[in-house]
């Protein structure tokens, strides 16, 4: 049995299978640290001044360059969450896919660092990209949630794992 089956199951509810974007396009990783694991990435860091300010720089691409976007503990420590995600639908191909991991806005890892400027739960992506009286940004949003679930080991360190595909 796998583990959709056993979470339909006990839960009524389907997990969406992970997309595996087009092998066409760069790999981008928002954030660091984890270069080992994406050896293929172009790594992006927070602030890696003059370079990149993800409060308000345009990512260093080319619209449509980029085909899998990794953002692993990285928009938490954004106020304008807004501006990172259109760059980032911006640079993406159609059917690139952007992976997000980020804490749960309830969980003690989103709480102990003042650091975390934003907080996300599992209506975040929905409200932003498909609520028509959320018309703050004017976007014309692309994106369309995938796999969006709510992992962790314990309660504590909860966190939102989501992708979104551009479409």
């Amino acid at each position: 049995m796998d583990i959709n089956t056993l979470f339909y199951w006990g839960m009524d509810r389907v997990i969406p299978s992970l997309i595996t974007p087009p092998n066409t396009g760069k790999i981008i990783h928002l954030g660091g640290n984890i270069k080992d694991q994406l050896p293929n990435a172009d790594e992006i860091e927070y602030m890696d001044l003059p370079y990149y300010d993800a409060e308000c720089s345009e990512l260093p691409f080319d619209d449509g360059e980029v085909s899998f976007i990794h953002a692993y503990h990285f928009l938490e420590h954004i106020k304008n969450v807004t501006l990172v995600l259109k760059e980032c639908q911006r640079v993406l191909m159609r059917g690139g896919v952007m992976n997000i991991v980020v804490p749960y806005y309830n969980s003690q890892m989103q709480a102990q660092d003042l650091d975390h400027k934003s907080q996300f739960c599992e209506d975040t992506w929905k409200t932003l990209f498909h609520n028509p009286y959320y018309d703050k940004n004017q976007i014309d949003w692309r994106f369309q949630v995938g796999t969006n679930v709510i992992i962790g080991v314990k309660e504590a360190n909860l966190c939102l794992m989501t992708q979104l595909i551009k479409v």
